[in-house]
């Protein structure tokens, strides 16, 4: 079990000694430039921990896992923005998807105070999601003091779920990275004391783009820089989906059209089956064969249209990547 601590304070709440001289809008602007430098770096040295990050994801929504999000005021509100983007973006169902924000729906618009400091809230709110060992859950404190996020991850580890800490803290030592994954933004003192608004919510909204776009694209989601599990909910997303299809096919956008009505709006089996001559059966087994990766099946293309293999030769030679 983790064993949470006194939580020393965190450099984002440290004064910034050049921010502290800033008696203009324009020093200030030029300020936010400098630190944009300290934003790069805290991502560059999280690599590492942010592409083990992407594997936990692909593994958790690959498989029959959830990935739950814990957070407080601007911590929460970013996960929120992050998760919601997943359904139209990778067709995430919701249920996979879930953000818990200290305060509940309320803190999404505005500030309830005392709410980050509710430990109980964030235990109860992860045992009425009935987190189990296939979930992942991830938590959010630029300080690493948040009860509510220490709280939920200690209960969501007790469950036997796999459990990640984004901080800007490197005192955040009740989180042990032997059995959870730590992915630290060292961002150190805002422009203004204490507002993790700024620095530590740029480079924490950054990371959680990168890790979800990496994940996204280990399970396959994502080809040639396209977004080839997407939701066509409207127009523009419409001619959207037909544009990928016809490039990643060299197919009219008409043919194409028909091709993701016939797939009904999968566009993945829309491209194999423009690949494979309009044959959608086939396409249906290569693709699962593949376990959905384009990439897998572009590389055996000219087999696997020599002639129409069974579903024990394709799995053979395409599987699951």
């Amino acid at each position: 079990m983790m064993n949470p601590q006194n939580h020393p304070d965190s450099p984002t709440e440290e004064v910034d000694p050049y921010a502290s001289k800033i008696n203009s809008a324009e020093a200030c602007w030029n300020h936010f430039e400098e630190q944009e430098s300290k934003v790069l770096e805290a991502l560059t040295s999280c690599r590492q921990s942010a592409l083990e990050a992407s594997r936990w994801w692909a593994q958790a929504l690959g498989g029959t896992g959830r990935i739950i999000g814990l957070g407080a005021g601007t911590s929460g509100r970013l996960i929120q923005l992050e998760m919601a983007e997943w359904g139209p973006t990778f067709s995430v169902a919701e249920e996979r998807r879930r953000a818990l924000i200290a305060g509940g729906v309320e803190a999404l618009t505005r500030a309830v105070e005392g709410a980050e400091d509710d430990g109980p809230a964030g235990r109860s709110a992860i045992q009425d999601c009935e987190v189990n060992e296939s979930d992942l859950v991830l938590g959010i404190s630029a300080s690493g003091a948040a009860a509510y996020v220490r709280e939920g991850l200690l209960e969501a580890e007790h469950r036997g779920a796999r459990v990640m800490l984004m901080t800007s803290n490197p005192q955040s030592d009740w989180f042990p990275t032997d059995r959870g994954l730590r992915l630290l933004l060292e961002t150190g003192s805002e422009t203004v004391a204490g507002s993790t608004r700024l620095g530590a919510a740029t480079a924490t909204h950054r990371l959680l783009h990168r890790i979800s776009t990496m994940g996204a694209m280990r399970l396959g989601w994502i080809y040639r820089g396209r977004m080839i599990c997407m939701q066509v909910t409207n127009e523009k997303l419409g001619r959207r989906a037909q544009a990928i299809v016809s490039d990643l096919t060299n197919l009219s956008k008409e043919r194409s059209a028909e091709l993701i009505s016939l797939a009904e709006q999968d566009l993945r089996l829309a491209i194999v089956t423009g690949w494979l001559s309009g044959n959608l059966n086939y396409a249906r087994e290569v693709l699962n064969a593949a376990n959905g990766h384009l990439g897998v099946i572009e590389d055996h293309l000219e087999w696997i249209k020599g002639d129409s293999r069974t579903p024990e030769e394709l799995a053979a030679s395409l599987r699951k990547p």
